[in-house]
C-alpha cells in the first residue's frame, strides 16, 4: 500500500475476510505505531512518506540503537555472544533479495540480526523503541527497493565487520559502523525514492560521527 493511500475499512475487509470491526481496530492500533494516520470524518489513510522523515528517523534509529549497542557490549553475556553468532550464521546462509519471493525471508534473519546486536543491553525500553524505528526504517526500505540497486555495496560485508566488533567488545568501532551502516541505507533510498543524489545522506553520516565522538 503506498503511502498516503486510503484504507477502506470495507475494501480491507473483502480484502482479508475479515469483520470490519476487526479491520477498524487493527487500523487504530497501526496509528500508535505510526504507520497508519487518522483524520476525523476522512477515516484511515497509509503515513505520508517525506525525506525530511527518513533523515529525521535514520538520525533517531542511529542514537537509539547505537546507545542500546553500547548497553550490550557491557552488559551481554556469553549468551548474547552465542546470539549474535547464530544470527549472523542465519543472515549469511539466506540468499539476499534478489527478487520479491526471497526478500520476506531475508528481511526476517536480516532483523533477527539486528536486534541480538542489541538484545544484551537489558533494556526493554530502549528495545521496544529499537523494533519500533526498525519498522518505520522498513516501510522506507520497501517503498524504494523495486527502484534500488546495491551493486557497489556488500552489506554482508558490512554486517560480518559489526558482529566482529560485537565480538571483540569495542564500542567505538561498533557503534561507527552501526551508524555508517544505518546512513548507508539511507542514502540508497533517498536517491531511489525522492531523487537526492549522493550527498543527501553524507551531511547526516558527518553528523553522525561526530555526536558519536568521545
Amino acid at each position: 500500500m503506498r503511502p498516503a493511500e486510503r484504507l477502506r475499512i470495507q475494501v480491507l475487509s473483502e480484502r482479508y475476510d475479515i469483520g470490519a470491526t476487526a479491520i477498524r481496530e487493527a487500523l487504530s492500533r497501526l496509528v500508535t505505531d505510526g504507520l497508519v494516520d487518522s483524520e476525523d470524518q476522512r477515516g484511515f489513510c497509509v503515513t505520508p512518506v517525506s525525506r525530511e522523515d527518513l533523515m529525521d528517523l535514520t538520525q533517531t534509529r542511529v542514537e537509539v540503537e547505537c546507545g542500546a549497542l553500547r548497553l550490550a557490549l557491557a552488559r551481554g553475556s556469553v549468551d548474547w555472544e552465542s546470539n549474535v553468532l547464530s544470527a549472523f550464521h542465519r543472515l549469511q546462509r539466506t540468499p539476499p533479495p534478489s527478487s520479491p519471493e526471497l526478500h520476506e525471508a531475508w528481511a526476517t534473519v536480516h532483523r533477527q540480526f539486528h536486534e541480538a546486536l542489541v538484545a544484551g543491553c537489558a533494556s526493554p525500553w530502549t528495545l521496544r523503541l529499537c523494533r519500533l524505528l526498525h519498522d518505520q526504517s522498513e516501510r522506507y526500505r520497501n517503498l524504494a527497493e523495486q527502484h534500488t540497486s546495491e551493486k557497489n555495496r556488500d552489506a554482508m560485508k558490512e554486517h560480518r565487520e559489526l558482529m566482529d566488533a560485537a565480538m571483540a567488545r569495542d564500542a567505538e568501532l561498533a557503534t561507527r559502523l552501526l551508524g555508517e551502516h544505518f546512513w548507508a541505507t539511507t542514502g540508497i533510498i533517498l536517491k531511489a525514492a525522492f531523487n537526492d543524489d549522493a550527498t543527501s545522506g553524507g551531511a547526516g553520516r558527518r553528523g553522525v560521527r561526530k555526536k558519536q565522538s568521545p
